[in-house]
């Protein structure tokens, strides 16, 4: 059976197929030539992020969210406890959508900080963090309805 990967999927591909190379243009630049790029950190845990939310997007999307696995599997009445933790979900992911979107702007108006090394603006580094959050919240909707229709 084939399964199509979710656009999710080839984001976080292709995110991690760049901390991998800048990863490995550090080895490579501190081993031959003894000098470290201090600027890789700032990339690979700003991209780190990003996959762990669209890692979660991608959980909810399939069902194999952990803790809903774990309760969904070891409760008797499953239902209603899948159900209360994706409301939970959703609240707390409107929650985390609402506060860095505000970061966002906050930066981009008010602060203008930017990063140690690059010098980058910080709301490019968070932006995909609201962004994501929507992208969660979206799939977080699919799996209650998909939750509901199995039930009814």
């Amino acid at each position: 059976m084939s399964e199509r990967i979710e656009p999710e999927g080839y984001v976080a591909a292709i995110l991690l197929l760049i901390m991998i190379i800048v990863a490995f243009v550090n080895v490579v630049t501190r081993y031959l030539f003894y000098m470290s790029l201090a600027f890789t950190e700032e990339i690979e845990v700003a991209f780190f992020v990003w996959m762990t939310f669209l890692g979660i997007a991608l959980a909810f999307k399939r069902g194999s969210h952990l803790a809903m696995v774990f309760l969904r599997d070891r409760l008797p009445v499953k239902k209603h406890l899948v159900l209360l933790g994706q409301v939970l979900s959703m609240i707390l992911f409107v929650v985390v959508m609402y506060l860095t979107a505000k970061y966002v702007y906050l930066d981009m108006t008010i602060y203008h900080s930017t990063t140690m090394s690059l010098g980058i603006p910080m709301w490019i580094y968070t932006i995909g963090m609201p962004i994501i959050s929507v992208v969660i919240i979206l799939r977080i909707l699919q799996a209650t309805k998909r939750e509901v229709v199995r039930n009814v």
